[in-house]
């Protein structure tokens, strides 16, 4: 049976089909929740600070700015993401699609702020709702809607394929909301979702999403409060915004998941898919942090062989070393053009074309670098890519 008014503000339906997962759903949503718990404690036990893993994570808020706004339709990249909230930090005017990226940014920084400032257990209020919703529209002047207010249209019309809303009066959305307050801050000990958060966060974002409490806005405060709760349990402190990165890589399959949520009452396959998406999504955040160790690895190893250059009779020099710190941060890029660069060219100003040679030679022959043909140029002048080595780190053996 489709769902109802009736049925929605109950905020049961997980608990409703819980007696009904099947073996093989019950190992999927264990497994998908073991293994984000796993790599979770990695992300959390690797060490951030400015100039390191910070940046990976300053890269991660900037792609779920653009990921959940993309599900609204409005098209930015990270570099123009990451441009707007510089301007709006300098004061700058912002225009309509930098608007909407710094009200995304101020979201996520709020979650953080009044979870750090929480005492104890967070408690969920309307006027957190209210408040990200407030957030993330304003200055916007969206049609309909008032920044912090519940609507006042009581016919709309939302969604793909489009639905009316369940709450049809002032009072019913005041009802479902007040509700919703209480089920977000309720334990119910002996389900799945009070002992796995990242099902209650799933179930709170639709939820939301069938209230549809305001004029606009709706799908973001959603997903925002879903990665409140993420990040009121300690789950994924780094990148805690993750899920909506996987439901804009998924629009059309999420838009319609969430139609059939409506049409069955049964939000296991929806919640199932959302933790693998997760997993997926915090499993590349943990291959950058590795990337980021691997970078500081190899570098901290180059410094070794710079220091010990007289007892291994190693000719290592710090123009290899000030090379090599350049080419971690880099891009794979033509070897060419990687002379070109800003902090490259001085190293070599004054300097023979043998020297050059030498030094890439010496920086083979140590497995720092490896230099590829680049298949895929038809210049000759760019045919080979260089980038750092990393897969000497596995090979070095401590010797006592």
């Amino acid at each position: 049976m489709p769902l109802t008014q009736e049925k929605l503000i109950k905020f049961n339906l997980f608990q409703q089909n819980e007696e009904q997962i099947t073996k093989d759903q019950l190992l999927k949503l264990l497994e998908y929740s073991s293994n984000i718990n796993s790599v979770d404690q990695f992300i959390k036990d690797t060490p951030s600070y400015p100039g390191s893993t910070d940046k990976i994570s300053r890269n991660e808020l900037a792609r779920a700015i653009g990921y959940t706004l993309s599900i609204e339709g409005i098209i930015m990249d990270q570099e123009e993401i990451s441009n707007s909230i510089e301007k709006a930090r300098g004061n700058e005017a912002l225009n309509r699609r930098e608007q909407e990226a710094e009200n995304s940014r101020k979201v996520y920084q709020f979650i953080i702020d009044i979870v750090s400032n929480s005492k104890g257990k967070f408690i969920y209020e309307e006027s957190v709702v209210k408040n990200i919703h407030k957030l993330f529209t304003a200055d916007l002047n969206y049609l309909s809607n008032a920044p912090g207010k519940y609507r006042d249209n009581f016919t709309p019309t939302f969604g793909v394929p489009r639905k009316t809303g369940l709450c049809k009066t002032e009072s019913e959305v005041q009802d479902a909301m007040s509700r919703y307050a209480v089920w977000l801050n309720k334990d119910n000990t002996g389900s799945l979702e009070s002992n796995l958060p990242i099902i209650k966060a799933i179930m709170a974002h639709y939820y939301l999403t069938e209230i549809y409490p305001f004029g606009d806005g709706n799908g973001r405060t959603a997903r925002a409060i879903e990665a409140l709760i993420l990040y009121a349990h300690g789950i994924n402190n780094y990148c805690f915004w993750s899920l909506a990165n996987f439901w804009s890589n998924h629009r059309d399959e999420y838009l319609h998941n969430l139609a059939m949520i409506r049409e069955t009452c049964n939000p296991i396959e929806f919640i199932i898919w959302g933790l693998e998406g997760y997993l997926n999504e915090i499993k590349r955040i943990k291959e950058s942090i590795l990337k980021k160790l691997k970078q500081l690895m190899l570098m901290d190893y180059t410094r070794y062989l710079l220091n010990n250059k007289n007892k291994k009779k190693i000719k290592i020099n710090n123009r290899i070393v000030d090379f090599l710190n350049v080419l971690v941060n880099s891009k794979p890029m033509n070897i060419r053009k990687f002379f070109l660069q800003p902090f490259v060219a001085p190293l070599y100003k004054n300097v023979h074309a043998a020297t050059i040679r030498r030094d890439l030679k010496k920086m083979i022959e140590l497995q720092l670098i490896i230099i590829n043909p680049n298949n895929d140029s038809k210049d000759e002048e760019d045919k080979n890519i260089i980038e750092p080595n990393y897969s000497i780190l596995d090979k070095v053996k401590y010797r006592v």
